[in-house]
């Protein structure tokens, strides 16, 4: 089986790879200074610049300054990029907001440990007080995220972060998988209830058959990248 653990290592890239998404948490610094303020990213213009709406704190205003280069910290599944931006233009009211640069480079750092695969798997998740059909979106060897079907009569969550649940899902047309898994987030996105397993490493059951299937989907993964 093929090893496919990321090192956390971080490599320059350009900025058009930064992953801008409105309501996007961004960690603000200004370089000078130990402190960090928590923003939110409130929009953004490819290429040209991004809005960052700042915490109603004092001294905030002190990064809202018209030229003021300030760095700023964004994670992204699994990988967090860096850089550094001008201001562009600024108000304090309602709230303090900025308008920075769009970052022509970033330094890109992985978090991850394994390298996640985006898909589209039918599953089932469940445990003694839930079930539920989804669709897997990503998987890695350690987990992987999957959003829930609540097309199903019985909409009603009943999971929590901590809770062990079992994944069954087909790698193939002949092969099965169940394995055992611990939701380690949760969230709703519009109509949508997304989940953050994380495989339980110490179980045998479908240990072999998930490595040989992450193999083959990376193996997939690798010639669509090379083709993009």
């Amino acid at each position: 089986m093929a090893d496919s653990t990321e090192t956390n290592r971080s490599k320059n890239e350009q900025g058009v790879l930064v992953a801008f998404k409105p309501g996007k948490a961004i960690l603000v610094q200004a370089p000078a200074e130990r402190q960090r303020y928590w923003g939110r990213v409130i929009g953004v213009e490819v290429f040209e610049y991004f809005i960052v709406k700042l915490p109603t704190v004092p001294g905030i205003t002190r990064l809202t300054a018209t030229g003021a280069l300030l760095t700023m910290r964004l994670e992204h599944e699994g990988e967090l990029y860096g850089f550094t931006c001008e201001v562009l233009a600024s108000i304090t009211r309602p709230h303090p907001m900025v308008i920075a640069s769009y970052p022509k480079s970033s330094e890109r750092l992985k978090l991850r440990k394994h390298k996640r695969v985006k898909c589209l798997i039918p599953c089932l998740v469940e445990n003694d007080f839930f079930k539920s059909p989804g669709f897997i979106v990503d998987m890695s060897r350690g987990g992987c995220q999957l959003v829930l079907d609540m097309f199903q009569p019985e909409r009603a969550v009943n999971l929590m972060k901590g809770d062990d649940v079992r994944l069954q899902t087909s790698l193939d047309s002949v092969s099965n998988l169940t394995c055992q898994a611990k939701v380690v987030s949760s969230s709703e996105i519009s109509q949508g209830r997304f989940l953050g397993v994380s495989f339980d490493s110490d179980a045998a059951e479908g240990k072999k058959a998930l490595g040989e299937f992450m193999d083959r989907l990376e193996a997939i993964d690798a010639i669509i990248e090379e083709r993009a």
